[in-house]
C-alpha cells in the first residue's frame, strides 16, 4: 500500500474520531489518568508533546510475554525484532538496536542488547508495574542510544513511598501452549515505619515453538531450489528455540517526607537457543547494582533533586554446541545521573542534569567479530516548559560527548565527537481531556562499536558484519504531529511523524558470500554504510462506545499504523515492518473482561535490495480475564488466545523472518494472587 492510500486510511480513522464527539457522553468508561516517570517532568501523556504509550495494571498482566520485545508488540507503533522466544527487542517506528533504548526505572539497561539482535535484553516484564514506550527521539534526557524511542520498565526495587502494610506482593503463575512456557514469579513489598524494602524473583521455561508449517519461508525455500540446492524441510516446530531464564532483586528505602534513598541488587540468567544454528545457544548473565535518591526542597527556585547511580557485571558465552564455548563478550559498565527540578516565578518549570557512562566491552573468541573497546560519554541536558491557559511551551537541549577506543591490538583508529540535539514541542488543550500536540527535534547519534569497528562472521544471525571506522555522527531532524483524546468516553489518538535522516547508518546486504566453518556453509556479507534517508508514517486509534452509560461497557477498537523507510538514493531500508490495520471488541461487565481482535499485517515490498519479501497474515486473539476476592486476597484469573487462524506469520522487521515465522495457534493461562 502506497502512502496516498496510507493517508486514506489515517484521515478516514480522523474523520470516525471527530464524528464520534457525538457519543462521547454515552458511555460509562473512565480512563484513569496514569504518570509517565520517564518523561521530563513525570507528567501524563496527555501534558507532553511527545507521543506515548503506557501499560500498566491488569491490561499488563495479560500481555506479558517472554520478551519485552514481544510484549509491547501490539502496542501501536512498535513491533519486534523477533528472535525466538528469549530474544525478541522493541522495534518503534521501524528503529531498533542502536536507537531504541531499553531502561529499568529510568536506567539504562547496561547490557550488549543492542550489539545483535540475538542478544536478550536483561530487563525482565513480568516483576514490573509499568511499561512505558516514548516514540520518536528520546535523546534530549537519555543520549544517543534512544534517538529512536525508548522503553522504561517500572518497578519496585527501589521503594519510593513508605509501604502501606507491613508485607505484601504477589505470586504469579502462567504458561502457553505453543513454546510449553512455565512461568512463576513472587514480588514482596513492604516496611515499618520509614524503611521500606522490596524483593522479586522469577523463573520461566519454554521449549522450541510450534509453528504452522515449514520454518523456512516459501521466498526463501523457492530461492535455495532456484540456486540448485534443496531448503531445509524442519516443519512444525523452530528448532533450537527453547530457553530458560530466571532472576530476582532485593531492595530497600529511607522514606521521609522530603524523599528517599534507597539500593538494590539483582541477577539475571538466561540460557537460550539460537534458531539459526543447530547446536548453538548462549548462556548469559548479569549482576547489577542501582542507588536512587530524591530530595523534594522548599527553596525559592530549586524543586527537587533526582540522583541515581547503577553499576553492571554482565558476561555471556555463546556456545557453539553444549560444552564447545565459541565467544565470550564481557562488559562492565557504570551510569550515573543527576537531574534538579525547579521553576522560575509562576510560569515557568524545568529540569536540568548530568549523566556519565562508562562502559568496558571484550568479546574473546575465533568468532569475536568485534574488538574490545572503552565506551565513555559525557551529557549535560536541560528541559524548560511554560504552561499559558491553554498552552505549553516545551524546550530542550543536550551535549553529549562521546569517546569510543578500540584495543590497541586492533590498529583502529579512536571515536571522539560530540552530539548536540535540541528540541521544541507544543501543547493545546482543545478540552481537559482532548489536546493537539506538536515536536519538533533535531537528533544526533554518535556510531557504536559494532557500526565502526565489526570485521568477521557474526554466526547467531549467519551473515558476516563489516564496520566502517569512518562514519560520521548520524542527525536527524523529527516532526511529530499528534492529536489526543484520553478522558471519558470515546478516547482517540493519531500521530503523523516524519524524520529526515543525514548520514543514517545501516546494515546493508552486499550480494557477496563467504564460507563458514563447514564446507558447504555461505555466510551473506553485510557493511554497514551510511547515506540520507526519510522515514515518515502514522499511528492512529479509536475507541468507541456502543452501550449507553449502564452496567456493562461494550468498546469497538479502530487501529492502524504504517512505517515507511527509504533512502536518498532511491533504495529501501531494511526489515522497515509493514501496514497494520486491526479491530477489535472490549467488553467489561462486573469483574468479567473479555476483548477479541483482528490485526492484519499487509505484505512488505519494499524491501532492501537482496532482502526477501514477507507475506500478509492476520493475527486473531482473544482474551478473558476474571477478578475476585478469595480467603481475603484479590486473584486476577487470565486466559488468551492467539493466533487463533493458526496463521503462518513473518515478521519484517525481524532477522531471522525468513527461517522462524511466529508461534502458531496458543493457549495462554495464568493466575494472579495479590496479598
Amino acid at each position: 500500500m502506497r502512502l496516498a492510500q496510507c493517508s486514506r486510511v489515517a484521515a478516514s480513522a480522523m474523520l470516525v474520531m471527530v464524528q464520534s464527539n457525538a457519543f462521547a457522553q454515552t458511555s460509562p468508561s473512565k480512563v484513569e489518568e496514569i504518570v509517565v516517570t520517564s518523561t521530563a517532568l513525570r507528567e501524563s501523556s496527555l501534558e507532553v508533546a511527545q507521543p506515548t504509550n503506557v501499560l500498566s495494571g491488569d491490561e499488563l498482566r495479560r500481555q506479558i510475554a517472554a520478551s519485552i520485545g514481544d510484549t509491547l508488540s501490539g502496542e501501536l507503533g512498535v513491533n519486534s525484532s523477533y528472535f525466538g522466544p528469549s530474544a525478541s527487542q522493541p522495534v518503534i517506528r521501524g528503529l531498533g538496536g542502536y536507537r531504541v533504548q531499553v531502561l529499568q526505572d529510568g536506567s539504562a539497561s547496561l547490557d550488549v542488547s543492542s550489539l545483535s539482535q540475538d542478544h536478550a535484553v536483561s530487563v525482565e516484564s513480568v516483576v514490573s508495574k509499568q511499561l512505558e514506550v516514548l516514540k520518536g527521539p528520546a535523546s534530549l534526557l537519555y543520549g544517543s542510544g534512544a534517538s529512536g524511542g525508548l522503553v522504561n520498565v517500572v518497578t519496585s526495587r527501589i521503594p519510593t513511598e513508605r509501604a502501606p502494610a507491613p508485607i505484601g506482593g504477589a505470586l504469579e503463575l502462567r504458561g502457553d501452549t505453543a513454546s510449553e512456557e512455565r512461568t512463576g514469579a513472587l514480588t514482596v513489598d513492604g516496611g515499618v515505619g520509614a524503611f521500606a524494602f522490596h524483593a522479586d524473583y522469577f523463573d520461566r521455561e519454554t521449549d522450541d515453538i510450534r509453528i504452522p508449517g515449514f520454518a523456512q519461508s516459501g521466498a526463501l525455500r523457492n530461492s535455495i531450489i532456484d540456486a540448485g540446492g534443496d531448503p531445509d524441510d524442519a516443519r512444525n516446530r523452530v528448532r533450537n528455540s527453547a530457553g530458560d531464564a530466571k532472576g530476582g532483586a532485593i531492595g530497600g528505602s529511607l522514606v521521609g517526607e522530603a524523599g528517599f534513598a534507597g539500593l538494590s541488587f539483582n541477577r539475571y540468567e538466561t540460557v537460550y537457543g539460537l534458531p539459526a544454528e543447530e547446536e548453538a545457544f548462549i548462556d548469559l548473565t548479569q549482576d547489577r547494582l542501582d542507588a536512587r535518591g530524591e530530595w523534594r526542597t522548599s527553596g525559592a527556585w530549586l524543586d527537587t533533586v533526582h540522583a541515581s547511580a547503577s553499576y553492571s557485571d554482565y558476561t555471556h558465552t555463546e556456545f557453539e554446541a553444549p560444552g564447545v564455548p565459541g565467544t565470550l563478550f564481557n562488559q562492565n559498565a557504570y551510569e550515573l545521573r543527576t537531574a534538579l527540578d525547579h521553576h522560575w516565578g509562576d510560569d515557568w518549570r524545568g529540569t536540568f542534569g548530568a549523566q556519565l557512562v562508562d562502559i568496558d566491552f571484550e568479546a574473546l573468541g575465533d568468532e569475536a567479530f568485534v574488538p574490545p573497546s572503552i565506551t565513555r560519554n559525557r551529557s549535560l541536558f536541560a528541559f524548560e516548559e511554560r504552561h499559558f491557559e491553554r498552552w505549553t511551551v516545551e524546550l530542550g537541549a543536550r551535549a553529549e560527548q562521546q569517546t569510543l577506543d578500540p584495543d590497541a591490538s586492533a590498529g583502529l583508529p579512536d571515536y571522539d565527537e560530540t552530539a548536540v540535539n535540541v528540541s521544541a514541542g507544543l501543547v493545546y488543550k482543545l478540552a481537559d481531556d482532548r489536546a493537539v500536540a506538536l515536536n519538533l527535534t533535531r537528533t544526533q547519534r554518535h556510531p557504536q562499536a559494532a557500526e565502526l569497528y565489526a570485521n568477521g562472521p557474526h554466526l547467531a544471525v549467519a551473515r558476516v558484519e563489516i564496520g566502517d571506522p569512518t562514519l560520521d555522527k548520524e542527525t536527524a531532524y523529527t516532526l511529530d504531529v499528534s492529536l489526543r483524546s484520553t478522558g471519558d468516553g470515546v478516547r482517540w489518538t493519531l500521530n503523523g511523524f516524519y524524520n529526515d535522516y543525514q548520514d543514517f547508518i545501516f546494515l546493508n546486504p552486499t550480494g557477496d558470500f563467504l564460507a563458514g566453518e563447514a564446507e558447504d556453509d555461505l555466510l551473506p556479507v553485510f557493511e554497514y554504510l551510511q547515506d540520507g534517508a526519510k522515514l515518515y508514517g502514522y499511528e492512529a486509534e479509536v475507541v468507541l462506545p456502543l452501550l449507553p452509560a449502564g452496567t456493562d461497557v461494550l468498546d469497538l477498537r479502530l487501529s492502524s499504523d504504517y512505517v515507511r523507510g527509504k533512502l536518498d538514493d532511491g533504495g529501501n531500508l531494511p526489515l522497515i515492518p509493514p501496514l497494520r490495520v486491526g479491530a477489535g471488541l472490549d467488553y467489561k461487565r462486573g469483574s468479567w473482561q473479555t476483548s477479541i481482535e483482528a490485526l492484519y499485517n499487509a505484505k512488505q515490498n519494499d524491501v532492501r535490495e537482496n532482502e526477501l519479501k514477507t507475506e500478509n497474515f492476520t493475527m486473531v486473539n482473544l482474551d478473558v480475564s476474571y477478578r475476585l476476592t478469595l480467603a481475603g486476597n484479590d486473584w486476577l484469573l487470565f486466559a488468551r488466545g492467539t493466533n487463533l487462524l493458526d496463521e503462518e506469520a513473518r515478521v519484517a522487521s525481524s532477522p531471522l523472518k525468513d527461517i522462524i515465522p511466529l508461534p502458531g495457534i496458543s493457549f495462554h493461562l495464568g493466575a494472579r494472587m495479590e496479598f
